[in-house]
C-alpha cells in the first residue's frame, strides 16, 4: 500500500491518469482497498469515492480505537462526506450503532451505497445538516468538487472565496432528530462541518450534558477571519459549562499525542492544529492515560 493510501500505487495511478485525462467522471467501477486492516471494495462513481482511499488522518484510527473501547453507545458522525470515518469506525468495531448526518445530496447517495455495499451493520445515514434550529439553510461549496469536504453553511466564514455552487439544504437541531430516530445514547460524536461546530453543538447540548460522550472535532483557525472568533469562543464556552476539557490532537515520534488546553485556542493560523478531542471532566485522567503515546501506523 503506498504512503498515505488505502490502495496500492498502481490503482492511485490509474486513477489519477484517468482524473488528468477527465475521464474518471464518466465510468463507474470498484478498486481494493484496505482501511484498519479491513478489506474492502471502495465504488468509485463518476469520480466520486477518491477521496475515501487518502489517508487524511492517520491519528484517528488509534484515538478511534481507545475511545470506542470506553465509551459504549451510538457513534454520531456529523459530516459524513463519503463515509471516511464510518469506514474507520466499521474496521475497527463492525457492531456499533452509527448514525451519520450530511446534507449533500451527492454524498448522500455515495454513502448509502458504501453501506449496502459494504454490508455494514446497524448504520444509518440521516438526509440532513446539524444547526441549532429546525429549517433550510444554504451550502457553499467552494471547491469544483461536488463532494467538497470545505463546504460550508457559515456564509462568512471564508469571506472572499469563490463560492462555485451553492444550494438549499435542511437542517435540524440534534434533539429534533433524536427525537424521531428513537432512543440514542450518545458515545462518541464526530463533528466535521467547516465552521458550524458552534451551531451543531447548541442544537445537541442537552444530549451532551445527559450522555457525556467523547466529542472530536474539528475547529479551523481564526487566522485572518476574524468572524470567525466569537464562534470559535462560544464553542469553548460551551465545552466549559457542560464541564467537559478540550484537548488537541496530535502527532510526535509516530505516537498519538494529546495537548491539554489549559488557555484559549486564541488566533493562530496553523491548519495542523485544527482537531481537537472534548471529554467530560470527570473522566479526562482515565481516558488519557489510555490514548497518550498509542502508535500510529502511516
Amino acid at each position: 500500500m503506498a504512503h498515505g493510501r488505502y490502495c496500492d500505487a498502481l490503482t492511485w495511478f490509474f486513477l489519477r491518469a484517468l482524473k488528468r485525462t477527465g475521464l474518471l467522471s464518466y465510468f463507474n467501477f470498484s478498486v481494493r482497498a484496505n482501511i484498519g486492516g479491513h478489506r474492502l471494495r471502495v465504488p468509485i462513481r463518476q469520480g466520486v469515492g477518491t477521496d475515501l482511499l487518502v489517508q487524511d488522518e492517520p491519528w484517528m484510527h488509534p484515538l478511534l480505537r481507545g475511545l470506542l473501547a470506553q465509551f459504549p453507545g451510538t457513534f454520531v458522525d456529523v459530516g459524513v462526506n463519503v463515509g471516511q470515518t464510518l469506514c474507520k469506525l466499521k474496521s475497527i468495531e463492525p457492531q456499533r450503532t452509527y448514525v451519520g448526518f450530511e446534507p449533500n445530496p451527492v454524498c448522500i447517495h455515495y454513502a448509502q451505497e458504501l453501506v449496502l455495499r459494504q454490508r455494514y451493520a446497524d448504520a444509518r445515514i440521516v438526509p440532513t445538516g446539524l444547526a441549532d434550529r429546525d429549517g433550510l439553510v444554504h451550502m457553499e461549496l467552494h471547491s469544483s468538487s461536488i463532494v467538497d469536504s470545505a463546504a460550508t453553511i457559515v456564509s462568512d466564514f471564508r469571506p472572499g472565496f469563490t463560492v462555485f455552487r451553492k444550494f438549499i439544504i435542511p437542517v435540524l437541531r440534534f434533539d429534533t432528530a433524536a427525537h424521531d430516530l428513537g432512543s440514542l445514547s450518545l458515545g462518541i460524536v464526530k463533528i466535521d462541518v467547516e465552521g458550524g461546530e458552534r451551531d451543531v453543538l447548541l442544537g445537541m447540548e442537552s444530549s451532551i450534558v445527559r450522555d457525556r460522550p467523547a466529542v472530536v472535532l474539528e475547529i479551523l483557525p481564526v487566522g485572518k477571519q476574524t468572524p470567525r472568533l466569537p464562534r470559535q469562543e462560544e464553542v469553548e464556552a460551551l465545552f466549559a459549562r457542560s464541564n467537559y476539557r478540550l484537548h488537541r490532537i496530535g502527532m510526535r515520534d509516530g505516537t498519538l499525542r494529546l495537548e491539554a488546553m489549559t488557555a484559549s485556542i486564541g488566533v493562530h493560523d496553523d491548519q495542523r492544529l485544527s482537531n481537537y478531542l472534548a471529554l467530560p471532566a470527570e473522566r479526562t485522567e482515565t481516558v488519557l492515560a489510555s490514548l497518550q503515546g498509542a502508535p500510529v501506523h502511516m
